[in-house]
């Protein structure tokens, strides 16, 4: 089986590659890291910039080139409510495109009108086995957009009108890619600033947050 992997940053993939074999090769502008997890072989690719053009971009270059069976997004997240605590980790249920906004048209804020609603559910059945791996992981709604949202007043509009729980930079691109190419997806995120935190908050948080994933993985590739 073949299991893309995408992250937005080097210090989100460079867990993965320690103690690897790993092989490297450029596929135009994109970097993809060759290696086997659990009998399964993974292709990982770091988009050339944050956002969810260049997320859909790498998701799009890892169907068509390596043709794999599904795909893992991993990032670290900012949180929409008090309730999620820094570093927990959770299961994107569904996402929302906070920008997507053709409302002009008498159009729902965030609506693709290519899809059944606004949200835009991932895969049910890698939802169920991510949480045979680990149960206590929470379900949450992703609002996605292309602006890094650092304030808390931004972050409780997002969740009032979306009713969203968490926040991020690539899941809708990630998600509208693999359901347009009919290739299942999981979204796995981890908090790394709170609703009142921003930007430093994230830079203390990656790391550890990163850890969290790869061992997550680990099991995770063994029910696939």
């Amino acid at each position: 089986m073949k299991i893309g992997i995408v992250v937005a940053m080097q210090k989100e993939l460079d867990p993965f590659l320690q103690g690897k074999q790993v092989q490297v090769e450029k596929v135009h502008n994109f970097t993809v890291h060759k290696f086997e997890m659990a009998g399964k072989q993974i292709f990982a690719v770091l988009p050339m910039s944050v956002g969810e053009i260049c997320a859909a971009s790498a998701t799009q270059m890892l169907i068509t080139r390596y043709n794999v069976d599904a795909i893992i997004n991993f990032g670290v997240v900012g949180a929409l409510t008090p309730q999620i605590s820094l570093c927990s980790m959770m299961l994107v249920d569904s996402v929302v495109h906070h920008q997507m906004d053709t409302t002009a048209f008498g159009d729902e804020l965030g609506r693709y009108n290519c899809f059944e609603a606004r949200e835009i559910y991932t895969d049910r059945r890698l939802l169920a086995l991510a949480q045979k791996v680990d149960g206590t992981f929470p379900l949450v709604r992703c609002a996605s957009g292309d602006k890094f949202v650092d304030s808390a007043t931004e972050k409780q509009a997002l969740h009032d009108e979306f009713g969203a729980h968490i926040c991020e930079m690539e899941a809708a691109g990630i998600t509208i890619c693999c359901r347009l190419n009919d290739v299942p997806c999981l979204l796995v995120k981890v908090v790394s600033d709170s609703l009142t935190g921003g930007a430093g908050e994230f830079e203390q948080n990656v790391h550890k947050a990163s850890e969290r994933f790869r061992e997550f993985v680990d099991q995770l590739l063994t029910q696939i």
